[in-house]
């Protein structure tokens, strides 16, 4: 008896690979979207399309370097692909890049002017580079083309908070929330509008819609849990705090603690939770002021008396450096700034947004700088001791260099802050006012945050220093600083910068 000849099963189709993949994408299932876009890619290694698909399971899945691999192969494959770059761009931002993404967007939106996305990724690469007026320009031109796209508004809505026009902000914020009613985000940046315009009620029940949606949400936790303690409403704020689970937040509830005279509950947290905390500067700070006011030994281990690790060298302050100085001050000048900018404490004074090194000239006075700063920085941590504190002995592998250029005018100072998302800070002072009385324009550093709570009848320790031109500041993120006034004439021009933990 002739039998037929056994069938094997048929494989797949490519089509039907690349459908299977897009209805595991939608529905969340992201192993299962990225097995079968793997297996399309194994058939047809530079099928575009599955590629494209793959980058954003990766990018989904939080490998944002694999997907933008993926994506840059895509385009390399079809230069024409706009989403491609659009979505490339929109994933370098995410990875901290919008330097990189910025030139991408700007083809995407050549190659695809109707497409909105593309213009407001683009609006976010500029925004996260300080570029604000482009951004704003940006963003509005895609709302021109749909006043009604959730993710335009919200991307305006957020820069006009930033930029001091909350009224606006509320108004397309508004507009957001009522089109994506179940946005967490739009409830969230509603209600930042609303609290900027000291509608704090209002603010309260947009950030519970906010919770109402999604109640682990770190940055509604976060902002209702400082609203309420802005109203004194202490364990509720924990409650809140410690539910967001971020840094900031984190300290912020212990802060609390500290109000509610829970000195004990205090120190005993961190005890418990300093591995946990050992890279958290806000808390840091925080603990080294209590510490100090309550006479107890600093339990938190990033830097304890970080007063003692402040450094200032004579780096460029002999005559033949004159030239160099002149150079930074032409190529950092020629940058965008922003007067008084949200966020910061620069008060009376321009600041550039975004990291100046990026956008440092070949061969330029800046590109010199951060040779020479990554230098300084690395002769600073081989002189640290002990070196048993977390400032030394978990300094980032990986880190980069961010830097901003800060020209203050008459009356220009910064309150006290600190960079708690740096590790170590500085600043190259390029031009000092000459005609102001000894201390004005002088950098001072404390233990004291502004509005820490007053824990003693001692004033905090400090340190006040007179720079000069040339003279190059270092010390801990985590310390706290400020510039004093100064009234004459003149202005008082420097490039600060953070390292940071890449």
């Amino acid at each position: 008896m002739n039998l037929p000849p056994a069938q094997s099963n048929p494989r797949p189709s490519p089509a039907a690979d690349l459908a299977t993949a897009r209805a595991h994408l939608a529905s969340g299932r992201l192993e299962e979207a990225g097995a079968a876009c793997e297996a399309l890619l194994h058939a047809t290694p530079d099928d575009a399309a599955g590629l494209h698909l793959l980058a954003l399971v990766r990018g989904r899945m939080g490998h944002l370097p694999d997907g933008i691999r993926l994506l840059e192969r895509v385009v390399a494959l079809t230069p024409g692909a706009g989403a491609a770059r659009s979505d490339l761009g929109a994933m370098l931002i995410a990875a901290g890049q919008p330097e990189r993404a910025e030139p991408q967007l700007a083809v995407a939106v050549g190659l695809q002017p109707g497409s909105i996305e593309a213009r407001v990724n683009l609006g976010n690469a500029l925004h996260a580079q300080g570029k604000l007026e482009g951004a704003e320009a940006t963003y509005r031109a895609a709302l021109g083309l749909d006043p009604r796209h959730v993710r335009g508004l919200l991307s305006l809505g957020n820069l006009l908070v930033q930029t001091r026009r909350p009224d606006e902000a509320a108004l397309l914020l508004a507009t957001a929330a009522g089109l994506a009613p179940g946005s967490a985000a739009a409830h969230l940046f509603l209600g930042d509008a609303l609290r900027d315009l000291g509608r704090h009620d209002e603010a309260l029940a947009s950030y519970g819609r906010a919770l109402a949606i999604e109640p682990a949400h770190p940055d509604a936790n976060e902002n209702l849990g400082c609203a309420l303690k802005g109203r004194n409403q202490f364990e509720a704020a924990i409650r809140h705090l410690r539910a967001s689970g971020k840094p900031f937040a984190r300290a912020q509830a212990l802060d609390c603690e500290l109000r509610l005279g829970r000195t004990g509950a205090f120190f005993s947290w961190l005890e418990a939770n300093a591995a946990r905390e050992a890279g958290n500067l806000h808390s840091a700070s925080l603990s080294a002021y209590a510490a100090w006011h309550c006479g107890r030994p600093d339990p938190h281990p990033f830097c304890p008396e970080p007063l003692r690790y402040v450094r200032v060298l004579d780096r460029y302050t002999a005559p033949a450096d004159a030239g160099f100085l002149r150079e930074l001050i032409a190529e950092a000048g020629a940058v965008e700034e922003v007067w008084e900018p949200k966020g910061v404490t620069t008060t009376l004074g321009f600041q550039t947004g975004g990291n100046l090194f990026a956008k440092a000239r070949p061969g330029g006075a800046l590109e010199r700088l951060a040779a020479d700063l990554g230098a300084e920085l690395e002769r600073y941590r081989a002189g640290l001791s002990p070196p048993g504190i977390g400032l030394v002995a978990n300094w980032p592998a990986a880190t980069v260099l961010h830097g901003w250029f800060v020209r203050l005018v008459t009356g220009g100072h910064q309150a006290f802050h600190n960079h708690p998302y740096g590790w170590m800070s500085g600043c190259l002072y390029l031009q000092m006012p000459e005609r102001s009385p000894p201390g004005e324009g002088a950098i001072e550093f404390s233990l004291a945050g502004d509005g820490f709570p007053f824990l003693s009848g001692r004033p905090s320790p400090s340190l006040t220093h007179q720079p000069r031109p040339g003279q190059l500041a270092l010390f801990p993120s985590s310390l706290f600083h400020r510039t004093i006034p100064f009234r004459s004439d003149e202005e008082r021009l420097c490039i600060a910068f953070d390292l940071k933990p890449a």
